[in-house]
């Protein structure tokens, strides 16, 4: 058994290392979100909470840093299928995944030519019913992610009927996200940093229960 005794040993070395880095980034990320939580432009109570219950979380320290214009903002939209003219089930697929993971002037475009006409492919689902605020956070932030959560609303009713996979609901939680950041981006630079945690709440909140919706 003694040659066992290294190995055992340098794996709780290991181990002990890996739960010390954790803390360490999590102490850091909860460091950097109060620093942020100080300054002015977060001082209302919707953007408190968010900075509150989200504060030991990385995703959204890298979200105030790109409202803050300290990270490159990331406003790619994720990768879509090209509609290939060969076959109706496989183009009517691509069609949504371009629809509910592109931009808002995309579908907006889409919704005006397209909505309730069973064009350019039957069985489409355009119903949309706004933005839900994240549970316990009294967000005013409905109107203003509205086209975005549109454009979800369109990947979710349709992908669960015709593609319902982990991987699109992810995909098209992600494109929301996008959408929204883009939104917050457009703001004025005092603006930004509410609207940015405001939308990673936003984000939160669909990948913790959005599955049932899917």
């Amino acid at each position: 058994m003694r040659p066992l005794l290294l190995p055992a040993a340098l794996l709780s070395l290991t181990l002990m290392a890996c739960g010390q880095t954790t803390l360490q980034t999590t102490a850091s990320t909860a460091t950097g979100i109060d620093a942020y939580a100080q300054r002015p432009e977060l001082q209302d109570a919707d953007s408190q909470a968010i900075l509150e219950r989200y504060g030991n979380d990385p995703a959204l320290l890298e979200a105030l840093q790109e409202a803050y214009g300290e990270r490159p903002t990331d406003l790619s939209l994720p990768h879509v299928p090209a509609l290939t003219g060969l076959d109706l089930a496989g183009d009517r697929l691509a069609y949504i995944k371009r629809t509910g993971w592109g931009s808002v002037g995309n579908y907006n475009s889409q919704y005006a030519a397209y909505a309730f006409t069973g064009r350019p492919y039957a069985g489409l689902d355009w119903t949309r019913d706004g933005c839900s605020a994240p549970s316990g956070l009294g967000l005013g932030y409905r109107e203003d992610f509205r086209p975005a959560c549109n454009v979800h609303d369109f990947g979710y009713r349709n992908l669960k009927v015709y593609q319902r996979t982990d991987s699109n609901r992810k995909t098209t939680d992600e494109a929301f996200y996008t959408n929204m950041k883009a939104i917050c981006a457009a703001k004025s630079w005092y603006k930004r940093p509410a609207c940015y945690s405001a939308a990673f709440a936003y984000y939160e909140a669909v990948r913790v229960g959005g599955s049932d919706s899917f």
